[in-house]
């Protein structure tokens, strides 16, 4: 080795040294200000980061150090963000519902910039250190491009074929290099070909269509899907806050009226309404949902129900109506219907007018109106003179709970103007949030994401007390008891599910991204895949 190659490398050697500390306190000091867990192994972080720089320094490709700045840029600006928003890094299953839903990501994210913004400052200016060592490159040689692609390459194969969880929940004392390495690796090698190609080994959920008893026992079945709200904001459950002033009301003029607390189908819309409407207890149940066996609205077709469903949601996130029953649905209208556009939402008192128009003395009705709600950005549909608590996030989301308070008084007071006892209105919401002064997020593991309230209430008595037979003894309920109570309503021989144990599905419908399995004295615990498995 010549005397100059020497001097290169002892050169190179120095500026990998230095700028991986840089980059490395960089992390340390961005965790000490953002009150993120430190790092528990210091060395091994450093040495990821020196590997990382040595392979984009060394690379003779300008494809391969492209794509090493892509992964960096992935590692520490969507993983701030990501942390931020969450409080926990990005995982593979995020990687697949960031591509997804990116209308709804872009629509929920962009407004709360100032809570993300300085995160992405900081980011960049890593990312920016991180390029900048190619000012100080001498040499390239073609083993770092090809170590760095056979690196990826292992990642992906291993995030299929083995049973580690760390691409599924990477731990926060992990640096956001490590553990980016294993949740993008887990995106690719296990996310995309599972759900590209139906690969779930979670076995198939599957349940016969349920034969005809009676005629359907009640008439009108009105049915107000609420989105995001969660039972910890709902002042009838004791939170602080008067949010929820009819809800007390209602309690005290009918006693019988059921009001509880339940669990969710799922952690996300896209998951727990096709399983809600579907009436599926636990994945796998996406051959059940092609099926229609038990879809709500494929039954109330059957039992000459008319079917309706009218959404505040804007149009383009509502993507899952082919899952939750479209095909079976007489009536359906989004904003876009009304004269916004495809990615509008509306306020949700406009779901009402559709409900008076409909003649509920003409035949039987299955009615769905489907809220806008709790929703991220919280409250903006919303009037200033509907933001009686204020306007901080916690503020303008207990404003959204008061709202839809509101629209269940509403029609809770335009039905009871019926002479006839024959209709049954119900509320429950998709899934919570996990909103404090602090935090603001869904699909985690905090309870409020997936414990919701639940509203029933008929003047007739012999169903209300069905009804109370039902979930009078359960201190948490759960929507399938809510989906199997409603077909049986409809006059078909189902067994009503009980509140003894169930399941909140992850973020796949399949379970392939796991699910919280709750057991009957109140413990639940999160099973991935790979760990357990729900047998039919």
């Amino acid at each position: 080795m010549k005397l100059t190659d020497k001097n290169d490398l002892k050169f190179s050697l120095l500026i990998l040294v230095l700028y991986s500390a840089i980059l490395l306190g960089s992390e340390v000091l961005y965790r000490y200000v953002f009150a993120i867990p430190p790092i528990t192994r210091y060395l091994e972080s450093y040495l990821i980061l020196f590997i990382l720089l040595s392979l984009y320094y060394f690379s003779k490709y300008k494809v391969t150090r492209f794509l090493i700045v892509g992964f960096y840029f992935l590692c520490i600006v969507v993983n701030n963000v990501h942390y931020q928003i969450y409080q926990s890094w990005i995982n593979g299953t995020n990687y697949f519902l960031m591509l997804k839903e990116v209308s709804e990501v872009a629509h929920t994210g962009l407004p709360m910039y100032s809570k993300w913004i300085m995160n992405v400052i900081w980011g960049c200016i890593d990312v920016a250190i991180f390029i900048s060592i190619a000012r100080f490159r001498k040499k390239s040689w073609p083993v770092a491009d090809t170590l760095f692609i056979l690196s990826m390459i292992y990642i992906f194969i291993r995030s299929y074929h083995t049973s580690q969880e760390l691409g599924i929940s990477p731990n926060a004392n992990y640096s956001r290099v490590k553990a980016n390495y294993f949740s993008f690796g887990y995106f690719i090698g296990r996310v995309l070909p599972y759900h590209a190609l139906s690969l779930s080994d979670i076995p198939e959920y599957s349940y016969p269509m349920p034969k005809v008893k009676t005629e359907p026992e009640i008439k009108n079945i009105i049915f107000i899907m609420g989105e995001s709200e969660s039972a910890s904001h709902v002042s009838y459950f004791g939170y602080k806050r008067e949010t929820t002033p009819f809800l007390n009301k209602l309690a005290q003029a009918h006693p019988d009226s059921v009001i509880k607390q339940t669990y969710s189908a799922g952690f996300m819309t896209a998951v727990s309404l096709p399983l809600f409407f579907n009436a599926i207890p636990h994945p796998n149940g996406m051959l059940q949902m092609m099926k229609g066996d038990t879809n709500l609205f494929n039954l109330a077709k059957q039992q000459h129900y008319q079917t309706y469903f009218y959404s505040s949601q804007p149009e383009n996130q509502m993507m899952i109506m082919n899952l939750i029953g479209k095909a079976w649905i007489d009536t359906l209208r989004f904003p876009t219907n009304e004269g916004y556009k495809i990615s509008e939402l509306m306020p949700d008192k406009k779901l009402l007018p559709h409900l008076y128009a409909i003649n509920l003395d003409e035949g039987n009705n299955f009615i769905v109106l489907h809220q806008r709600g709790s929703h991220g950005v919280y409250g903006e549909a919303l009037t200033e003179e509907e933001k009686i608590f204020g306007k901080k996030p916690i503020d303008e989301y207990d404003n959204t709970i008061y709202n839809t308070d509101r629209i269940i008084e509403q029609v809770y007071n335009y039905l009871s103007q019926r002479k006839q006892q024959d209709w049954i209105l119900i509320y429950t919401s998709d899934h919570g949030q996990n909103v404090t002064d602090k935090v603001q997020n869904q699909g985690t593991l905090a309870e409020a994401s997936y414990v919701v309230p639940l509203v029933i209430f008929s003047p007739n008595t012999q169903i209300q007390q069905k009804i109370n037979a039902v979930f009078s003894t359960c201190k948490i309920a759960y929507h399938q008891q809510l989906a199997t109570l409603l077909i049986n309503l409809m006059g078909y021989d189902m067994p009503v599910s009980t509140c003894e144990q169930g399941v909140v599905t992850g973020n796949f419908v399949t379970g392939d991204a796991g699910y919280l399995k709750i057991y009957p004295d109140g413990h639940s615990e999160y099973i991935y895949p790979t760990k357990g498995r729900i047998k039919n």
